[in-house]
């Protein structure tokens, strides 16, 4: 299995994401052909060996019409400024609505994956920004990130996570920074607020150096495509890319490091078949409080689903088909609890192929705890959904109702 891993010691901006990509062998030429693919038109990348704490590697430019450069003297720029980037002109930057930039991607004729891949990560950037202003995602005017230059980095984004092929993608902590930055409505500490939200989603650090390390678009990079964070990697490194930042830091190597390692895990299948038993019985004596405790009993000696199908019997007589999924060794066990804990006299039983999708839980932190999601893939599209048993307790810790604390994790965490 091939694994991408971030080290983010010194933070993420879209352009050094961008910049450890081409680093480490991400073809230019290609990449460029397919981000063609955008209606956006003026702009090219232009690539530099540079090096920051005595570290080199790849630092990138996107120069815009009129020969403007979208990223400025410091780094963190998508949504906010520092003091001495932000005397620099910026005439190509527009204010665009999440609707216009869903459209320009949506309308390209990039592949289906990075059309995903870039609107997720869009959209944790506008589900962050509406929190702030109290307005829903689909509302949200975005300032410098509706520019060219942050739309080529975060498409530019999706399209190296694909050309790269990695099978899963880890990240270290993340550095946030320290002190204050100027943004679009003011001067305002660090992190920056969509950042402070966007990194609910991963751990991170705070104060090695008193700048923006790490914008709202190398949060949401981070965010969308690390599934582990922090985690123990055992494997081969094939490749090495670092992404050189536009500010020098004292200290403190403004870098970012991405390494590909191929280890000897086996990546998930997408889909698995497995032969089981499906068994089933048809009861209409027993009390609805009866039928729960039988389910219960089901799952607990080792049946992987129990539902039932209202039916109807002799003389219309109104009942339930109570029916288990059961693995082979477990089917003993099951029927046995079938039969001590219903009135049945017989069960039916049938062996079944069941193909299923690759799944996993991830332990994700949000501002209300700890929460459990169920991830599942395929096709290079990602599913997610919440532990009921969390929302459960989480509703009864802080005193709100299951819809409401789903509302807030939908908001916080996206896949």
């Amino acid at each position: 299995m091939k694994i991408l891993h971030y080290n983010c010691a010194a933070g993420i901006s879209g352009d050094m994401n961008l910049a450890a990509m081409l680093d480490l062998g991400v073809d230019k030429n290609a990449l460029v052909r397919e981000l063609e693919k955008l209606d956006i038109g003026g702009w090219k990348i232009e690539t530099f060996k540079d090096g920051r704490g005595g570290i080199f590697g790849t630092r990138v430019e996107v120069v815009c019409d009129g020969g403007g450069h979208g990223h400025h003297e410091a780094h963190a720029r998508e949504h906010c400024h520092d003091e001495e980037g932000h005397h620099h002109g910026h005439s190509h930057h527009a204010h665009r609505h999440y609707a216009d930039i869903k459209e320009l991607i949506n309308s390209s004729a990039i592949s289906a994956h990075a059309k995903k891949l870039s609107l997720a990560i869009f959209d944790r950037i506008a589900v962050a920004e509406a929190k702030i202003h109290g307005k829903t995602p689909g509302e949200v005017a975005f300032h410098e990130v509706g520019a060219v230059d942050s739309i080529i980095d975060i498409v530019g984004a999706a399209i190296c996570a694909e050309m790269i092929g990695a099978d899963k993608f880890t990240s270290s902590k993340v550095e946030l920074g320290g002190g204050t930055v100027r943004c679009a409505h003011g001067v305002m500490p660090v992190p920056a607020p969509a950042t402070a939200l966007i990194a609910q989603a991963f751990p991170s650090t705070l104060g090695a150096a008193q700048c923006e390390c790490t914008t709202p678009t190398g949060a949401a990079i981070i965010a969308q495509l690390c599934s582990e964070f922090e985690p123990k990697i055992s494997g081969k490194i094939l490749a090495v890319g670092v992404g050189v930042g536009h500010r020098n830091v004292e200290g403190l190597p403004n870098v970012l490091r991405a390494m590909l390692v191929e280890t000897a895990e086996t990546p998930p299948a997408e889909t698995k078949s497995e032969r089981m038993f499906e068994i089933c019985a048809n009861i209409d004596d027993m009390s609805a409080e009866q039928l729960a405790f039988l389910a219960e009993s089901l799952f607990e000696a080792g049946a992987l689903d129990v539902w039932q199908e209202p039916i109807f019997m002799k003389k219309g007589r109104l009942a339930a088909k109570v029916c288990a999924l059961v693995r082979a060794e477990n089917l003993s066990g099951v029927k046995e609890r079938m039969f001590k804990n219903s009135s049945t006299l017989g069960i039916r039983q049938t062996e079944v192929l069941r193909d299923s999708i690759a799944r996993e839980i991830v332990a994700r932190q949000t501002s209300l705890g700890e929460v459990r999601c169920k991830v599942s893939a395929f096709k290079n599209s990602k599913k997610m959904k919440f532990e009921f048993d969390d929302i459960r307790r989480i509703a009864a810790e802080k005193s709100l109702s299951p819809a409401e604390v789903l509302q807030i994790l939908n908001s916080e965490i996206s896949f």
